[in-house]
């Protein structure tokens, strides 16, 4: 997931049907669930998003109130609004752990694209998880959603998220120079895609 900011017509809007689906979203995989982010997950995401270690590849850290303000938005319903995130909060089902997030937007819905992400705490690395939450809701958007493509951003030398966008069955597509700039320093933005209906 980047912090990458694309273009936002706030008049596209999803269908009904797609913002319910998504409004009420609730996976199981082999050791994980996901559900969409309500007010009891706002304090743990900002408590990630304040870490400039988890952050160190998606974007500087905020003040804590914008952080606080803009999880609780992000924790209400979903409207469907193209550039506006859902975040899906991430358990380990034996015992109900907070572990990170995966998340959905839709880039574009004229061009019928939609772009997911995902951020675990630093213990959770390494583990497999990251990949097989974002099987899951990969699954789904191919399932239930159906959207022409599907993309994926990342810092080009965040190999461990690239890793994970080639497990998903998704290609480079292109690397954006210098696109990100984090820490006072610029990266290179890596691009992949999946297009599930050609």
């Amino acid at each position: 997931m980047s912090d990458i900011s694309m273009p936002n017509n706030k008049t596209a809007k999803a269908e009904k049907q797609v913002i319910d689906l998504i409004n009420h979203l609730a996976l199981e995989t082999q050791r994980l669930t996901l559900k969409k982010f309500i007010k009891k997950d706002v304090e743990f995401n900002v408590a990630h998003e304040m870490n400039p270690e988890i952050m160190h590849y998606i974007k500087d850290p905020q003040s804590l109130e914008e952080t606080r303000r803009k999880t609780i938005k992000i924790a209400q319903k979903w409207k469907g609004i193209q550039g506006d995130w859902v975040l899906f909060a991430i358990t380990i089902k034996e015992t109900g752990q907070y572990i990170g997030m995966v998340c959905f937007c839709y880039e574009s819905i004229e061009n019928d694209t939609v772009e997911i992400g995902w951020r675990l705490g630093l213990e959770y690395h390494g583990k497999g998880y990251a990949t097989e939450a974002a099987h899951a809701l990969l699954n789904f958007i191919k399932q239930e959603i159906k959207p022409h493509k599907v993309v994926a951003y990342c810092v080009a030398e965040n190999t461990a998220s690239s890793n994970i966008m080639t497990k998903l069955g998704m290609q480079h597509e292109a690397t954006l120079r210098e696109y990100s700039k984090l820490g006072g320093k610029w990266f290179d933005e890596a691009i992949y895609g999946i297009i599930l209906n050609s």
